[in-house]
């Protein structure tokens, strides 16, 4: 009886496990990490929160490229003075995709994403090293192969709003 049971959850498990994962060839993960490739103008709204006083718009330009065997897409992101470095990736071992944040104030943030082939979204979580209880979420919509909408939104533990950023990246 024991054995039936830890066989029965075992499936239950693996079967959840397969279901949320997000297997890709290498071709697929490819494709997708080639949608950011390009130089790309930036309209961003930052929303009034927690940590933004008054709201306020910026813009910015991204410039993009896949490295290390088209492996990696590398972000640069110029705009208000500052220079952003972001890299993505797929890892085959984990079926998810990787996102750092390398910002030059020295910060930086990691993250983790699932692609929606269906929606065209890539959906990011921020992974939160310190435990201080804040969450946050990136979705990015690809409109067309030109477009890109995006939402950022970080919350306390508490569930309040921290931040919020809404933008536009137009392909030039």
């Amino acid at each position: 009886m024991k054995k039936i049971i830890f066989i029965v959850i075992t499936i239950s498990f693996f079967g959840t496990a397969h279901i949320n994962a997000q297997q890709l060839s290498k071709n697929d993960a490819f494709d997708v990490l080639s949608k950011w490739v390009g130089k790309w103008k930036n309209s961003v709204i930052f929303e009034e929160s927690v940590w933004v006083s008054k709201s306020f718009e910026t813009r910015g330009i991204t410039d993009s490229k896949l490295i290390l065997s088209n492996n990696y897409i590398e972000m640069t992101a110029y705009g208000n003075g500052e220079t952003n470095k972001h890299i993505i990736c797929y890892d085959q071992n984990s079926n998810q995709f990787n996102r750092w944040e390398f910002k030059s104030d020295s910060s930086n943030t990691f993250w983790t994403g699932k692609w929606n082939q269906r929606e065209s979204t890539m959906t990011w979580s921020y992974i939160d090293f310190s435990s201080t209880g804040i969450s946050g979420e990136i979705i990015e919509k690809f409109k067309s192969d030109e477009i890109i909408n995006v939402k950022v939104i970080m919350k306390d533990k508490n569930g309040k709003q921290l931040l919020l950023i809404t933008s536009k990246a137009q392909k030039i």
